[in-house]
């Protein structure tokens, strides 16, 4: 019988081929090398997600009070650690400890890539002190981000369990199942190494003296994107999407697939 390590393994050759068949905006394809990276990064990006969310399956029960069901709970009291609580800290070390390599590799290839595009040299690598910098940030902001949405659902399954007069038994199980959830790992494995990767690439076009960018998107873009594409505006500039949300670069959305053209 297969180890899970082989499993995983083969999970993840199995996610670079599908994913090399679908469609995405033309300049990630035009170095094979930096583009099988970028797939195979995800697909790591989305183990790393699978097994982390498996064991904070596992946690997530610690994280409540269960000596204080039935009282009702609100945003931030009840029998969910509060968000100071010291437990949330050390959720978010373990989670960068998962994807911060990954994502420093995911930088390193979009500059990478930005160089093979523009035939300009810059020498990027995942040693890159620019890179490790725009790493942390990146990830910083990706953790705050997702453990807030580990609260949140933590505080919906109890909630829940509350409404239907469930023990602490059932309660923990509801709790595990809405936590280990494989679509989560999946959907952040599929948005994002495109921000990761965007991140590097502007990174490259900015320290290689592009001026100006450009929106690129698929033939069959969504309605967010597609108002976008052509837009060129200043390097530093936002994008102004028809929802509202202000963006600096892909992804616009989850699954996003678009790219920028960089302007010299």
């Amino acid at each position: 019988m297969a180890s899970r390590d082989e499993i995983l393994r083969t999970a993840e050759e199995l996610h670079v081929e599908i994913r090399a068949t679908e469609e995405w905006q033309d300049s990630y394809k035009q170095s094979e090398d930096t583009f099988r990276a970028l797939l195979e990064l995800e697909a790591m990006m989305q183990t790393a997600m699978g097994e982390y969310l498996l064991e904070l399956g596992t946690r997530a029960a610690g994280y409540v009070d269960w000596t204080r069901l039935p009282q009702p709970i609100s945003a931030d009291s009840g029998p969910v650690f509060n968000n100071d609580d010291p437990a949330w800290a050390r959720e978010e070390q373990l989670l960068t400890a998962a994807v911060l390599d990954i994502i420093v590799s995911l930088i390193a290839t979009g500059a990478l890539a930005g160089e093979f595009i523009y035939e300009i040299p810059a020498g990027f690598s995942t040693l890159d002190e620019a890179v490790l910098e725009a790493a942390r940030l990146h990830v910083a902001t990706f953790v705050k981000g997702a453990t807030v949405t580990t609260r949140k659902l933590i505080r919906e399954a109890v909630a829940q369990s509350i409404s239907l007069g469930e023990d602490a038994t059932l309660a923990k199980q509801r709790l595990f199942k809405i936590i280990n959830n494989p679509v989560r790992a999946e959907l952040i494995a599929q948005t994002e190494p495109v921000n990761a990767y965007q991140t590097g690439y502007k990174l490259y076009a900015k320290a290689t003296g592009a001026k100006k960018k450009t929106w690129d998107g698929l033939a069959g873009a969504c309605a967010l994107c597609t108002p976008l594409i052509g837009k060129t505006i200043d390097i530093d500039d936002l994008f102004m999407m028809s929802n509202g949300v202000e963006i600096d670069r892909p992804a616009a959305h989850p699954r996003c697939r678009c790219s920028l053209i960089y302007v010299y």
